[in-house]
C-alpha cells in the first residue's frame, strides 16, 4: 500500500508523541526495567528509537567497545544499534526523554518539509531496495511496535493507534507469505488463512495458497481454508516482531485455531520474522 507523506509523518508525530506522554510518568525503577527485546532495558528501548532518527538527522554513529557488545548483537545493524544504545546507557531514564524529544522534533521539522517527490526517492531498506516512502513505512512500524514493548514491559496496556497501528499491522501482514511458505512449509495445495480480530470485528484477513511451490495471498472469498488463525492484533504484533510470548495468549483466548490446528499454531509460532 502506498501512503502518503502526510499520513506517514502523522503516524510518527502519533506514536511518538503517545510514547513521549507515556514515558513521562515512568518511575525510575520502571526505566531500568528488563523490555522483551533481548539485552535491552525499557530506557534502553527509547535509546534504540533516538538512535535511528539521530542516525537519519546524519549524525554517526558513536565508537562501542567490543566488550560492550551482548549476546543479543547478531548482525552489523544490531552493532548500530547496540552503539547508540550503550551510548545512552548511564544517563538515566528522564534525561534519555529529553534527549527523545528534542530529537523527534528536529525530525518532525525535516519530514514536515519534505515533499511526495522525496518520499518517492531510492533508499535502502532492511530487505531491500526500495523507496524512502517504504522506509519511513517501516520506520512507523519499528517505532510502533517498540511503543508497544515499553508499554507491556512496564504494565501498561497494547495501544492500537489509528494511524501507526495500520501502517503497523500492513507492514507486518506483508511477511506472511514468506511465514508460510518458507519457515512453515505446508504441502503444495494449502491454504492458510489469517484473519486479526478486535473484541467485535475483523481488521484484517488474509488469505495465503501454497502454490506451484511458492506462497502468495490469494484473494478468492469462496476456498475452503485448511487451517484459519485468528488473534488478537496484540497478539499477531508481538508474535510477527519476534516477541513471542505465545503461552500467554494461547491461554487467555486471544489466540484460536479452526481446521488444521497444528498447522495454525506452526504459523503462529513462526510469524517471527522482523530483523
Amino acid at each position: 500500500m502506498k501512503y502518503t507523506s502526510s499520513f506517514i509523518v502523522s503516524a510518527l508525530r502519533e506514536t511518538w508523541y503517545s510514547l513521549d506522554g507515556y514515558c513521562s510518568e515512568l518511575t525510575p525503577e520502571k526505566w531500568e526495567q528488563a523490555s522483551d527485546c533481548p539485552g535491552w532495558s525499557v530506557k534502553d528501548v527509547l535509546a534504540h528509537i533516538i538512535g535511528t532518527e539521530r542516525q537519519l538527522l546524519g549524525e554517526p554513529a558513536p565508537a562501542l567497545a567490543e566488550e560492550s557488545l551482548g549476546e543479543h548483537v547478531k548482525n552489523e545493524i544490531g552493532r548500530s544499534n547496540e552503539a547508540w544504545v550503550d551510548s545512552m546507557r548511564a544517563k538515566n531514564g528522564a534525561d534519555v526523554l529529553t534527549i527523545f524529544e528534542s530529537t523527534i522534533n528536529a525530525r518532525l521539522d525535516v519530514l514536515d518539509a519534505m515533499g511526495e517527490e522525496e518520499f518517492d526517492a531510492d533508499s535502502w531498506l532492511p530487505v531491500g531496495k526500495g523507496s524512502y516512502r517504504d522506509f519511513m513505512a517501516i520506520r512507523v512500524m519499528d517505532c510502533f511496535v517498540h511503543e508497544q514493548d515499553i508499554r507491556i514491559s512496564t504494565g501498561g496496556s497494547f495501544l492500537a493507534h489509528e494511524r501507526s497501528g495500520r501502517i503497523a499491522l500492513d507492514q507486518l501482514l506483508a511477511g506472511l507469505p514468506y511465514v508460510v511458505g518458507k519457515k512453515v512449509n505446508p504441502p503444495e495445495g494449502t491454504t492458510v488463512r489469517v484473519d486479526v480480530i478486535s473484541r467485535s470485528d475483523t481488521i484484517a484477513s488474509v488469505r495465503i495458497r501454497v502454490q506451484d511451490g511458492r506462497a502468495a495471498v490469494v484473494k478468492e472469498t469462496d476456498a475452503i481454508d485448511d487451517a484459519v488463525l485468528r488473534c488478537t492484533f496484540e497478539a499477531y504484533l508481538f508474535a510477527a516482531a519476534g516477541r513471542l510470548v505465545a503461552p500467554g495468549y494461547l491461554e487467555d483466548g486471544s489466540v484460536t485455531f479452526e481446521g488444521d490446528t497444528q498447522l495454525a499454531l506452526q504459523v503462529y509460532e513462526n510469524l517471527g520474522f522482523v530483523i
